[in-house]
């Protein structure tokens, strides 16, 4: 959830302004009904009596029909009443009449804008700028029309303009800001809100705005600062709950996320942001019941969802009850057919079901559907290695290999040389062995599992000396983990009972 600044065609203030100076010196001038009648056309106007203000500048029109001025306020009147052809009918009159003055044209091109006659419109904003190109809210409304048709760089450049002119112009910061977030450029969008933050330090939208951002921009502790302070000045303010529980969560203050985002549910109960994510800080901290109750409250809100889906499912897989699980990763895939960890989870939560040949089945469709993936492929070695089906292992294990070595697929490419180097090693290919658990501690220095294999293929090897030191290490990084021990005490044992002696093989 994100708050974007509003985006609205600049016109009536500066009317204003003009009109009355003009009003003052029709009213020196002589006091005639077509004055009185136009000064109680802005008086109403003020007020925002618009049926009342478009009644008494008729009647000024009526004594006075080739006044341009009057014919400029019926224009911004009749806008404001949402009609914008009779708007047009108004200010081209009036442009026929002073032809010189911006404001008319500027008005005429939000009129067109409300018909969406993008072309019309930045035509008119146009000829405002050629009678006045210092023109603020010209520049600005051009800005915006280009946002509107993603034309971003003839946006950015108005914008910029625009703020040229008028450094200090709040909207136009958050309007620069909201277009550049929207084209992903996120880091010029946040100097954008930080201007309008200078320029309005308590605006809580602001604030929410630029946490989003400093999220999204995996800048956590900024995003924690500025929903901090947003929540100073809105202490209800759900979105900033939500963020600043998101932002905890990243940071791994897993208990600030869950009071947060406790908080934003209980303002909100139907709020699926604040929901989901409450089922995912749960999750981090090992409560898997309540990661499910969050999550069900989520589905509630978005039963399709299908990364809740998936992820009510995992909870669930923890929780031991496989059978379950597997029913949300199904309707998860069902969801959405491309999300890859519903289908690797599928698979697992089968195999946890003791229904290997659906496992296996699954494994196979899921390697069909993303070839690319050096997850399925592993996970598909897996299985074939637990089936004793060594060859069709070691095969999806080279596949695995073979695709390119990223964070994405570091995991993989972890299991895949481990396992490769079991295979080897029940084959007698010691070296070939040796190489694949080396790979993997290259990836993982710590991992437990291929430390200790190592251990055993250097000691088959006759590399006493190195096998004890890989066993020790492995206990160093997990003292609970029985095959090292076992193998330390062992070898320890028969080295003693050798008198000490090493071979060094």
């Amino acid at each position: 959830m994100t708050s974007e600044a509003l985006r609205r065609p600049r016109a009536a203030a500066l009317i204003l302004t003009v009109a009355l100076i003009l009003c003052a010196g029709a009213v020196a001038q002589e006091e005639d009904e077509a004055t009185k009648a136009f000064d109680q056309g802005v008086e109403f106007y003020q007020k925002g009596e618009l049926e009342k203000a478009q009644e008494a500048f008729l009647a000024a029109l009526k004594q006075r029909p080739d006044d341009a001025t009057v014919l400029c306020w019926l224009g911004s009147v009749a806008l404001k009443l949402n009609d914008p052809d009779k708007a047009i009918e108004h200010l081209t009159k009036a442009a026929e009449l002073d032809p010189d003055y911006a404001v008319t044209y500027n008005n005429l091109g939000n009129a067109y804008l409300a018909k969406n006659d993008f072309q019309n419109a930045e035509a008119q904003y146009k000829l405002a700028l050629e009678k006045n190109d210092e023109y603020f809210d010209a520049h600005y409304n051009l800005a915006n029309l280009y946002a509107r048709q993603t034309d971003w760089e003839k946006a950015f450049n108005e914008y910029s303009r625009a703020l040229t002119i008028d450094p200090n112009d709040f909207e136009a910061h958050m309007s620069f800001g909201s277009a550049l977030r929207t084209a992903k450029v996120p880091d010029k969008a946040i100097r954008e809100f930080e201007a309008a933050r200078q320029l309005q330090p308590d605006d809580a939208t602001v604030l929410t705005i630029l946490g989003s951002l400093y999220l999204e921009t995996s800048q956590s502790d900024k995003a924690i600062e500025a929903y901090e302070a947003a929540l100073a000045q809105d202490t209800d303010n759900v979105e900033a709950r939500v963020g600043l529980g998101l932002a905890m969560y990243n940071t791994a203050n897993y208990a600030k996320a869950v009071e947060h985002l406790t908080k934003a549910v209980e303002l909100d109960s139907t709020s699926f942001a604040a929901c989901y994510n409450l089922g995912l800080a749960y999750g981090a901290m090992n409560e898997h019941a309540q990661a499910a109750e969050a999550y069900r409250e989520a589905l509630k809100i978005k039963p399709d969802d299908a990364n809740c889906l998936n992820n009510l499912g995992w909870v669930l897989y923890k929780q031991n009850q496989p059978a379950e699980a597997a029913d949300y990763f199904r309707r998860a895939i069902e969801a959405n057919p491309d999300l890859l960890k519903a289908h690797v989870n599928l698979a697992l939560a089968l195999e946890r079901s003791n229904k290997p040949d659906e496992a296996l089945a699954q494994w196979q469709a899921a390697v069909a559907k993303f070839p690319d993936s050096a997850e399925v492929h592993c996970g598909l070695g897996n299985t074939y290695y637990d089936r004793k089906q060594r060859d069709e292992a070691l095969a999806e294990y080279e596949r695995t290999l073979a695709l390119p070595m990223d964070a994405a697929n570091a995991q993989a490419h972890l299991e895949a040389h481990n396992n490769a180097g079991l295979i080897y090693m029940k084959r007698n290919n010691l070296t070939e062995a040796v190489v694949h658990f080396r790979a993997a501690l290259k990836l993982h220095p710590d991992y437990v599992y291929s430390l200790n294999n190592l251990g055993v293929a250097l000691e088959k090897q006759g590399n006493r000396e190195s096998a004890l030191k890989y066993y020790t290490k492995a206990l160093e990084v997990r003292p609970d983990y029985e095959p090292a021990r076992k193998n330390k005490e062992r070898l320890e044992k028969l080295l003693q009972q050798e008198g000490g002696g090493t071979a060094t093989g």
